[in-house]
């Protein structure tokens, strides 16, 4: 095995309340010739021995007074990781509980050399035995995830991960201090301008995955709370222009003309609200413009709905807005996620 090529990678590992896994880890990771870097989130004493035997086994271990949850763990160590080693490559990231073996944090650096300036992510198949939590919590993530940024990935929760050098600096200033960070991470892709690409791992539960930390509703809720912002701005828009439409309805406007100004002034909050709170400022000078092509475009086709469905539908014009709406914007989302905003 040429070792050589793994000198300028370094292995990054969290830990809060390991056992003796993590020093076993760590002695085959140094003996391949790899850097590694820990990160002691809040262990103490208890678990002082484990850190110092790694240590004495050529591991750097930065510290946590208290426990500050994986995500600020692994932004402790990846500026740790830059500092001790301004030239190195890339990090992996992988997790102190023995699920991810040498052999799988091997390939991935491989990986990094078939795919540079791209996260890659070490990718269970979530086949045979497979807790619960774990099986059902990945698949609704994924779903999840894949509406809300367009880009599908087999496994959304995987801790053991190759971060390219150009996006390290990046990464550290993601939101997010526990398990929602690496849900950010992902989130973050466009805006990083890397790529995603994914390796099969073994998959590995011990003990049920008894020891891991992640709460399954508590940090769910961190994770779905993060995607869900992506929802905010359609859901606060429909409600301005449901609003107005229905006051101008009030007023005896006719409802094509209600509809139109309704959506003149709900496409502006749209607009700002997607580019400078879902899309983070994407889309250059240009997106303005091709939001309100879409919008006209969608305001015609709805107009001409609510207009028309009335005549054919036992349903008033007011009432069957709900349903248009719900189709045109889950339509132009997409629309603006993948060609207005994707830049």
């Amino acid at each position: 095995m040429d070792q050589t090529k793994y000198k300028d990678v370094v292995i990054l590992i969290p830990a809060y309340k390991p056992d003796e896994r993590l020093i076993t880890l760590t002695r085959e990771l140094v003996e391949l010739g790899l850097s590694v870097q820990l990160v002691d989130d809040g262990g103490k004493e208890a678990y002082a021995q484990i850190f110092e035997a790694c240590r004495e086994l050529g591991a750097e271990v930065a510290v946590h007074a208290v426990n500050q949850g994986k995500g600020r763990a692994l932004k402790t160590g990846i500026n740790a990781a830059l500092l001790k080693w301004p030239h190195l490559r890339g990090i992996v990231t992988a997790d102190a509980d023995g699920q991810h073996t040498v052999r799988d944090i091997l390939r991935l650096i491989d990986a990094m050399d078939e795919h540079p300036d791209t996260l890659i992510l070490g990718s269970r198949e979530f086949t045979g035995d497979v807790p619960f939590k774990s099986r059902w919590g990945n698949r609704i993530t994924r779903t999840v995830y894949a509406l809300a940024s367009g880009v599908s990935v087999r496994d959304t929760q995987t801790g053991l991960r190759a971060l390219p050098r150009c996006a390290l600096e990046t990464m550290i200033g993601i939101e997010g201090e526990r398990y929602e960070y690496e849900m950010n991470v992902l989130l973050k892709l466009r805006d990083m301008k890397i790529g995603v690409y994914e390796v099969p791992i073994e998959t590995i539960y011990i003990n049920d995955n008894a020891g891991s930390h992640f709460n399954p509703v508590r940090d769910a809720l961190r994770i779905y709370l993060v995607i869900f912002r992506y929802l905010f701005s359609s859901v606060t828009s429909f409600a301005v222009d449901y609003l107005l439409y229905w006051l101008c309805l009030g007023l005896k406007i006719a409802p094509v003309f209600s509809y139109a100004l309704a959506r003149i002034v709900s496409s502006q909050v749209n607009y700002r609200l997607n580019k400078y709170t879902v899309f983070s400022g994407r889309g250059g000078r240009y997106s303005m413009v091709k939001y309100y092509v879409l919008a006209v475009v969608q305001g015609v086709i709805g107009a001409a709905l609510v207009q028309f469905l009335p005549t054919v539908l036992p349903l008033s014009a007011a009432i069957i807005k709900i349903p248009v709406d719900v189709v045109l914007f889950s339509i132009s989302y997409v629309i603006q996620r993948d060609y207005i905003f994707d830049k």
